[in-house]
C-alpha cells in the first residue's frame, strides 16, 4: 500500500508539468511578445532554484563544502559540452537554429534530472514517515507550479510547437516517477549521494540561466530593462516563498 501512495505522488508531481499549458491562453501574436519577459522569469527562478534550494538541500547531506561545489562545477561545464555535442548533432542546421534546438533540449535533461530528484525526496521521505511524504510532496507541488511553467517558456522559445513543448516537457516530468521506482529499489545507493545529484542540477541549472537565457534577452530591445529585472526578481521571489513550507518540513 505505501508503495502505491508514493507511487501516486510521484504520478501527481508529473502532471503538474502540464501547468505550462496556461501560457497557451494567450493568442499567439501575444505570446510572442511575453515570452521574452516570460523568460526573464524564468532566468530568476532557475538561479533561485539552484542556490536557495538545491544547493542549501546539497549542503545539509554533505560534510566536504570543497567537494560539493566541485560536484555543482561539473554540472556547469557537463552541461556546456552536452549543449555542445547536441550542437554538433545538427551540422546542416544554420548556427542560430543549432544553438536554439540544443538550449532546449539541455533545459529538457536538466529538469529532467531534477524532478528524477523530487521523485528520490519523495519516496524517502515516505518510507521515513508517511505523513512525512504527504508534506514533502505538497511541498514539491506547489514550488514545481512555476518551475514548469518557466521550462514550457524555454521550450516553446527554443522553436518547439506548443503541442511539443508540453508533451517533451511531461516526458522529462516523467523522471519523477522513475526516481521513486528507483529510490524503492535502489535507496541504499541513491539517498546517500543524493547530495551529488542536487549539486549537478544546480550547476546545470546555474549554466542555463546564465548561459543559454541571459545572452538572449540582451539581444531584446522591445522591453524596458526594469520590467525585465523586475520579471527576474519576481521568479526569485516566488521560489523564496513556495520553497519555505518545504524548507520548515526539512528543519
Amino acid at each position: 500500500m505505501l508503495t502505491l501512495f508514493i507511487l501516486l505522488a510521484a504520478f501527481l508531481v508529473m502532471l503538474v508539468s502540464l501547468s505550462g499549458a496556461v501560457l497557451f491562453l494567450l493568442p499567439q501574436k501575444k505570446l510572442q511578445r511575453f515570452l521574452p519577459l516570460i523568460l526573464s522569469l524564468a532566468v530568476g527562478v532557475l538561479l533561485a532554484n539552484a542556490f536557495l534550494h538545491l544547493l542549501p538541500d546539497a549542503l545539509q547531506h554533505q560534510e566536504s563544502h570543497r567537494q560539493l561545489f566541485g560536484w555543482v562545477l561539473a554540472g556547469l561545464l557537463g552541461f556546456y559540452f552536452l549543449e555542445r555535442a547536441l550542437q554538433h548533432g545538427h551540422p546542416q542546421l544554420p548556427d542560430q537554429a543549432i544553438s536554439t534546438a540544443s538550449y532546449g533540449k539541455v533545459n529538457l535533461v536538466a529538469d529532467g534530472v531534477h524532478n528524477f530528484i523530487d521523485g528520490v525526496l519523495i519516496a524517502g521521505s515516505f518510507l521515513v514517515d508517511p505523513l512525512l511524504g504527504v508534506t514533502t510532496t505538497v511541498a514539491i507541488l506547489i514550488h514545481e507550479i512555476p518551475q514548469e511553467i518557466a521550462d514550457v517558456a524555454v521550450l516553446l522559445h527554443a522553436g518547439f510547437s506548443r503541442k511539443k513543448a508540453l508533451l517533451y516537457n511531461l516526458l522529462s516530468a516523467s523522471a519523477c516517477v522513475l526516481g521513486a521506482v528507483a529510490t524503492l529499489t535502489i535507496s541504499h545507493w541513491l539517498t546517500p549521494n543524493l547530495n551529488i545529484l542536487l549539486a549537478i542540477t544546480a550547476g546545470a541549472f546555474i549554466y542555463l540561466a546564465s548561459a543559454d537565457l541571459m545572452p538572449l534577452l540582451r539581444k531584446n530591445v522591445e522591453q524596458p530593462l526594469w520590467l525585465h529585472g523586475l520579471m527576474m526578481g519576481l521568479g526569485v521571489l516566488l521560489m523564496l516563498v513556495l520553497i519555505g513550507p518545504e524548507a520548515s518540513h526539512q528543519h
